[in-house]
């Protein structure tokens, strides 16, 4: 059961007061027919503080110049800024307010993927105190010294502050600042050809100009505990004493900004391949225009973006923290006893780690310093700690490789558990202690969703060794027929460099390989491809995938809702979205899903499934025909909102006697893997549950169990009833065009294509040679004679 209302934050304070935020009166979210599929990823957008007469929309890569310009002409909007990192992506000004235009762009999918307003951004507020004592304790708590020891930085490794610009001449700063070494400085001129003018050490977007100097103070503080200058004899040392800081700034002398630099900011770091960012500012609900951007800095760079949690002292981190991306890294704040700092938000499954942030010691603005506390505070300590792991690294290191470095080697702090995902606060000398880098395969050829029975195929990876020594021989594909059983090995040879080659045999109709790749190396050991090896290997099947039912839930097929919940039963429709774990869109891009409750409940949107189960049961469907009936869909389950959330799961199961009887296929949750929301695309094999039957039917039950003021939130969508067709197991050799018999079309086929590769190799050997035609000829006449 919820009775609670989700919060939003903008620019949120310590718990010792809260800003009033500034919102335009009587504005009311944009009218859409909820007939009509809405582009609008936030359900509430009008609810957040935004940019007037401002929207951030990403046209489809399908619409033409000529539909843009319509479109644009049609909305009385004006292209102000394009952005590279997330292609298509605009601001367009508007002469009209932001919600007669949502009200006329939010359901314009013919050509737009999204559109929302331009959120505000806020730096966390930070109180200056004057504390009692002066002893710090942030470095400390992180095990910096000890690290240290080890490495105190790279001065070429580069990290963004992304707040309200950096005071450049600061005497603890001066010598850690980024010098952009293609640009001249002063002379009006993007000499590096990066779209920036002046950008020497970084960039203005609150401004639009090329000097982030601060006028906050914010931004300062937190670059002097990522890189303040150590072992200098001047005021503090950050955690990495050598390093290049770049003031990217987008938030004004006011600690505010807008999500068009917001992204801006990151597109800077993308240009400018900047690995590291600090963020300790939030604002907006949902905005997938910066999703998109954090998430292609990943992608494209290798960019780690480490936010600030929160500052409402709630449970569940404000945005851009809260995004489920693997390149964040979302921070609570402590204090110097590792107590969780009253003000901090935590969430068990959306906040990663933690450091202190209560009365930290840092630079400000006009050779200053001062005491600041907040998750702010907290979040260049991490920020610094990733910047001196990642720079041992080297830039072969992906963002979940860093990541898993900061997270798997905390100290655990019992006060923290359950408080964020890891439990702990940061060790940075642990973390440095495992940053060896060990074989890495990347898999060179595709893994088919079906084959032909009887055809073999060629695979080939491509091993980095990185850090390590391979131990020789140790590059071997092992495989197995079916899905249970020992698997067999083969030892791949060399094609190439650094890359290894193996044959997979044919298969027969009754079986459904499954294979994976490893290589040991000498220091790392077994590494595997995919990571869980023979826990989860590569498959695929022998014939051909008919669909027998399918359904996208767009029309009614003949689905039934029952169950005693009081409320959140399940509805067909599109996600309205409530940014309270349920899904922000269909999964197949179709529109609409079954989705738990789906309504903003007159607006508040507290409402989920309560007080019962709700059950969602399917059509009856035939899978007498064949021994290999595949059930597939894509689900959603969250249960990570709320005040005791871990409680409720969603259980699957499928009959073979109209629903007499009831044999489970999954249960998830309630905690662990598929309970924290997305998208999860599964499957399975009816026979490997029951017999198949020609009364089959799946259903899907939700619950809330109990007074646990859990938040609970569902969806299924893209339902699939697949059955495998499969040809003679014995295939007739030099039958090239399939019509069960040799003859002068096969051997014409083979000719023509002499000396290649392709249609006439009946041997598979990679060119079609004398053998092949020996072979065609050997076999003339029908495939069965």
């Amino acid at each position: 059961m919820s009775t609670i209302k989700m919060q939003h934050a903008f620019g949120l304070s310590l718990g010792l007061a809260l800003p009033a935020l500034v919102l335009a009166a009587g504005l009311e979210t944009p009218s859409i027919d909820p007939e009509v599929e809405s582009i609008i990823p936030e359900a509430n957008p009008m609810d957040h503080e935004h940019k007037p007469r401002s929207l951030m929309m990403r046209f489809k890569e399908s619409a033409s110049a000529s539909e843009r310009a319509a479109f644009l002409a049609e909305l009385g909007g004006t292209v102000r800024t394009s952005f590279t990192l997330v292609p298509n992506l605009v601001e367009v000004t508007l002469d009209k307010s932001v919600e007669e235009g949502l009200a006329i762009a939010g359901t314009r999918s013919d050509v737009l993927q999204y559109v929302e307003p331009n959120y505000i951004y806020r730096a966390f507020d930070t109180t200056p105190n004057d504390p009692a004592y002066s002893n710090l304790c942030g470095m400390e708590s992180i095990n910096a010294p000890a690290a240290w020891d080890d490495h105190i930085g790279d001065e070429s490794f580069v990290i963004a502050i992304i707040d309200t610009g950096i005071d450049y001449n600061h005497p603890d700063l001066v010598d850690n600042m980024w010098r952009n070494p293609g640009e001249i400085p002063g002379n009006g001129v993007d000499d590096d050809n990066n779209g920036y003018i002046d950008d020497v050490y970084g960039y203005d977007f609150y401004s639009n100009q090329g000097d982030p100097m601060d006028t906050n103070g914010h931004g300062t503080h937190c670059g002097g505990t990522v890189g303040g200058q150590g072992n200098n004899g001047v005021g503090v040392a950050g955690v990495m004493w050598e390093c290049s800081l770049a003031g990217v700034q987008f938030l004004g002398g006011n600690g505010s900004g807008s999500l068009d630099g917001a992204v801006g900011a990151v597109q800077y770091c993308r240009i400018n391949n900047i690995p590291v960012s600090n963020n300790s500012w939030d604002g907006g609900g949902f905005s997938q225009s910066l999703y998109d951007a954090i998430n292609n800095a990943g992608s494209q760079v290798n960019h780690v973006f480490v936010a600030a949690a929160g500052n409402s002292g709630t449970n569940g981190a404000s945005y851009p923290a809260a995004y489920d991306l693997d390149n964040i890294i979302a921070v609570a704040a402590t204090d110097c006893n590792d107590n969780l700092a009253n003000f901090s938000q935590y969430s068990a499954t959306q906040v990663d780690v933690a450091a202190v942030g209560v009365d930290v010691y840092s630079s400000t603005p006009g050779n200053n310093y001062d005491f600041y506390s907040g998750t702010s505070m907290a979040t260049p300590h991490v920020a610094g700690a990733v910047g001196l792991v990642y720079s041992v690294m080297g830039e072969d290191a992906t963002p979940a490789e860093v990541k898993a470095l900061i997270m798997d080697n905390v100290r655990p702090v019992s006060g923290l558990t359950g408080r964020c995902v890891t439990g702990g606060v940061i060790d940075v000398a642990a973390s440095l202690a495992n940053t060896f880098l060990g074989p890495q395969i990347q898999l060179l050829t595709s893994i088919p969703e079906s084959m032909d029975p009887n055809v073999s195929m060629m695979h080939r990876v491509q091993i980095d060794p990185r850090e390590d020594n391979l131990l020789l021989g140790s590059v071997k594909m092992r495989y197995r027929m079916g899905d249970s059983g020992g698997f067999e090995t083969i030892t791949m040879t060399p094609d190439g460099l650094n890359i290894w080659a193996a044959e997979i045999p044919g298969a027969g109709c009754d079986e459904s390989p499954e294979l994976y790749f490893e290589v040991t190396g000498q220091t790392a050991g077994l590494v595997t491809i995919p990571s869980a090896g023979p826990f989860a290997p590569y498959g695929y099947f022998i014939g051909e995938a008919v669909v027998s039912f399918s359904d996208d839930f767009n029309s009614d097929k003949g689905w039934t809702v029952s169950g005693d919940a009081s409320d959140g039963g399940w509805t067909r429709g599109i996600p309205v979205n409530c940014n309270r774990g349920d899904p922000v869109s269909d999964y197949d891009g179709s529109a609409s899903a079954f989705l738990t409750d789906n309504s903003i409940n007159g607006g508040d949107c507290n409402s989920d499934v309560d007080n019962g189960s709700t059950v969602l049961l399917s059509p009856v469907f035939d899978a007498s025909g064949s021994d290999e009936t595949i059930i597939s869909y894509a689900r959603w389950h969250s249960n990570n909102y709320g005040d005791n959330p871990g409680t409720d799961p969603m259980i699957v199961e499928i009959s073979n006697d109209y629903g007499l009887t009831w044999s489970n296929l999954e249960t998830v949750g309630p905690t662990g893997a598929g309970t924290t929301g997305g998208w999860i695309d599964v499957s399975f094999k009816v026979e490997d549950v029951l017999p198949g039957t020609a009364l089959m039917q799946v259903r899907f039950t939700v619950s809330d169990l109990g007074d646990t003021q859990s938040v609970v939130e569902s969806g299924i969508d893209a339902f699939s009833v697949e059955y495998i067709e499969c040809g003679p197991e014995t295939p007739c050799d030099g039958d090239i065009d399939g019509n069960q018999s040799v003859t002068v079309e096969d051997l014409l086929v083979a000719i023509g294509n002499f000396g290649n590769s392709g249609d006439g190799d009946v041997n598979n050997d990679g060119s079609v040679t004398t053998d092949d035609i020996l072979i065609i000829i050997s076999n003339w006449g029908p495939c069965d004679g």
